[in-house]
């Protein structure tokens, strides 16, 4: 008997089209070169968002690591999850060693690194960041399950250098299992690659050739690469059996015998048949039909054969009978053929009534089968959503429910059934969008201030909020308002004359600076409450349409020029300004408000987000979300804060987003109607922002 053992196919996607070398990215595959079935397999999947010489130094410290320790593993005798339990220790230690050592820091927000092991039946992995994966698990009746693998391993929301692979998951991989992953990019062209369908239908490297291609013609200025992992059952040759060999004589004699069985056989085909009488079986043709058209039909032609057989039947005494009368008054159609032709009129409105009848009930069947077969579809579309927003695929799930939205747009409700049916489903993805689209309504908004009517729109600028106290400008009056958030009372300080319209504020070490659209720099003491004029040089300069303090160096956003400007502390005040953008043909000249965490994000005015590192763009995109968002006012975040804070006014909303692009919150409230500029304190968790000439105190849930 044959035996079936597993073996993994591995197929590798590499396009190298961007432009830059801004990122490091790679699969890295460490195998017995005997191709043993029972040695295992290792991959290193990489995708860091950044090309300096120490990301380069903390690869080779892993991939030797781990052929090291892989070596030393498969010598031993052990399970699967023991043996990539050391695997990982081992790879922890290297990792805290070396960022122990090294003098350059390490950006973990840049760094996508995911290890999976292979052997026998089992799969096993641990990763820091995220990377696009695709898991599809085959089911009994040959299709597939997909899965986001990777989300279900635990991190922590700051990854420990000192144990960057926090967590393991071990698991069976069954024949037929498929595994994509590969670089973050590739996440937001899941769909556009149809990835599902070609893994689910095509070999390996024939899905991973197409997908090359795919990505190779769309010509996207970026670098993708990917793995795909299939478990495949190998079926081991069964030896051939031994057939023995009979006499010469035996065969001979089996001959004879068979021809004589097919000279019998074909008599019996040729032999006459019983003679079959002309009458109609009509019980027969009732069981070979069985159809309601089909009985009619033959009753109808049976009742005419005998009124036939009545008509024309041919009596000789009858014949002479007439001759002798002379007749020729009397009629042919008696009393009993009239009956007889009744009997057969009825029997034909009949026959085509019951056919007209069989016409409406196939048509009436046809729109039921076609209502259910619709209102399935659109059912399965909402179970495959559900199992996708559990895993964390929202821009799947919300594929999945925009399809059966369309589904059912259409279909009637003219039962209480349908009513019924419908109403359950569409109440089921009213409830699957309001968790995609992760509304979150804010209660207990505070209204700390407000102009009065008379106040030009927008007077009211430049918020920031620091620990207990809230302050913004009131150009109106040219005055700053320095709000203590417990008693709500408000100091009133005015601003030099000419100061001009301020578009942002910043902490200082001493106080609070406030920058103006001219590129005047003053500072408010906090202790004082003093102002003074800071010396700040910036002669390049065209605009000045937001200004972030960072570092102890001020960023100035330069739409008019397509540059973002930095100047440096000198003495008292801040030195000439140079140029931070270094990346070739990057438009900012739609900007309306920058933020800075060490990498540098500009906000266009139709909602999108340009991210710069070191001068250059970094590949980065928000994630679709549901409304879209077309237009935006301002962007917040800051050194240690993991989360993007934008306003949306056009729709009332402040979207909360992950620094990889992913919504993590949509906050509304009635309170929202002109919502402007913002500025957060994560530490006790509450927010300031301008909602037209209205200051309101917004607690984070």
């Amino acid at each position: 008997m044959s035996k079936i053992t597993q073996q993994f196919r591995i197929a590798e996607i590499e396009v190298a089209k961007s432009l830059t070398d801004d990122k490091l990215a790679g699969v890295f595959r460490f195998e017995n070169a005997s191709r043993n079935r029972t040695s295992p397999t290792l991959l290193i999947i990489v995708d860091i968002q950044s090309s300096l010489y120490v990301y380069e130094r903390l690869l080779d410290t892993l991939n030797s690591t781990a052929e090291q320790a892989r070596h030393m593993g498969s010598q031993m005798e052990q399970d699967p999850l023991g043996r990539f339990e050391k695997l990982v220790q081992r790879l922890n230690e290297a990792v805290a060693k070396f960022t122990e050592q090294e003098a350059s820091p390490l950006n973990w927000n840049r760094i996508n690194i995911f290890i999976i092991e292979l052997s026998e039946n089992h799969l096993c992995f641990t990763g820091t960041g995220h990377l696009m994966n695709l898991f599809l698990q085959k089911q009994e009746d040959g299709s597939f399950r997909s899965f986001n693998l990777f989300g279900s391993l635990e991190q922590p929301t700051q990854a420990d250098p000192t144990k960057p692979f926090a967590s393991i998951i071990c698991g069976d991989i069954k024949p037929g299992d498929l595994l994509m992953a590969g670089t973050t990019n590739l996440e937001r062209l899941r769909s556009e690659l149809r990835l599902k369908e070609r893994l689910a239908t095509l070999p390996p490297v024939t899905a991973a050739l197409e997908i090359k291609q795919d990505l190779e013609r769309r010509g996207i200025p970026d670098d993708f690469i990917a793995a795909i992992i299939a478990s495949i059952a190998v079926k081991d040759p069964e030896p051939l059996p031994t057939t023995p060999i009979e006499p010469e004589q035996n065969k001979s004699t089996r001959s004879i015998e068979q021809l004589r069985q097919q000279e019998e056989e074909t008599a019996k085909q040729l032999s006459p048949a019983t003679p079959v009488k002309e009458t109609l079986n009509v019980s027969a043709v009732l069981t070979q039909t069985g159809t309601f058209a089909k009985k009619i039909t033959v009753k109808f032609f049976a009742t005419l054969r005998h009124i036939k057989n009545s008509l024309i039947r041919h009596d000789p005494m009858a014949l002479a009978s007439l001759r002798g009368m002379n007749a020729g008054y009397g009629t042919v159609f008696t009393k009993r053929k009239k009956t007889i032709v009744m009997a057969a009129g009825a029997i034909v409105i009949l026959g085509v009534a019951g056919i007209l009848w069989l016409n409406h009930s196939k048509k009436v069947a046809a729109q039921t089968a076609a209502w259910n077969t619709t209102y399935d579809n659109a059912s399965d579309q909402r179970n495959r959503a559900e199992s996708d927003l559990v895993y964390g695929n929202e821009a799947r799930a919300r594929i999945e429910v925009n399809r059966a939205e369309k589904l059912i747009a259409d279909l009637p409700t003219d039962t209480t059934d349908r009513k019924t049916k419908m109403s359950k489903l569409q109440k089921n993805l009213s409830s699957l969008n309001k968790r995609i689209r992760k509304v979150v309504p804010v209660n207990n908004v505070l209204e700390l201030t407000t102009l009065s009517a008379s106040a030009n729109p927008g007077s009211l600028t430049a918020p920031i909020l620091v620990k207990n106290t809230a302050y913004v400008v009131d150009e109106s009056a040219n005055q700053i308002l320095k709000i203590t958030l417990a008693t709500k009372e408000i100091k009133r300080i005015s601003l030099p004359q000419g100061t001009g319209p301020i578009v942002a504020s910043a902490e200082g070490k001493n106080g609070i600076y406030f920058m103006t659209k001219s590129g005047k720099l003053i500072s408010l003491s906090t202790a004082t409450n003093l102002i003074k004029s800071i010396k700040w040089s910036h002669a390049k300069t065209s605009e000045n349409l937001d200004t972030i303090l960072y570092n102890n160096r001020l960023y100035s956003m330069d739409p008019a020029d397509g540059q973002i400007w930095r100047s440096s502390q000198s003495g008292n005040g801040f030195g000439n300004e140079s140029g931070y953008i270094k990346a070739a043909n990057t438009q900012i000249n739609d900007a309306v408000a920058l933020a800075i965490d060490s990498n540098v994000y500009v906000l266009r005015s139709n909602g999108t987000v340009v991210q710069f590192y070191a001068g250059g763009q970094v590949s980065f995109g928000l994630y679709p979300i549901s409304p879209p968002l077309r237009a935006a006012s301002n962007i917040w975040t800051k050194t240690g804060s993991s989360l993007l804070y934008i306003t949306d006014p056009a729709d009332k909303r402040i979207l909360e987003f992950d620094k990889d692009g992913t919504l993590k919150a949509q906050l509304t409230s009635p309170q929202f109607h002109d919502l402007r500029d913002l500025s957060v304190d994560e530490d006790t968790k509450r927010m300031i922002v301008t909602d037209g000439n209205r200051l309101l105190l917004v607690p984070l849930p």
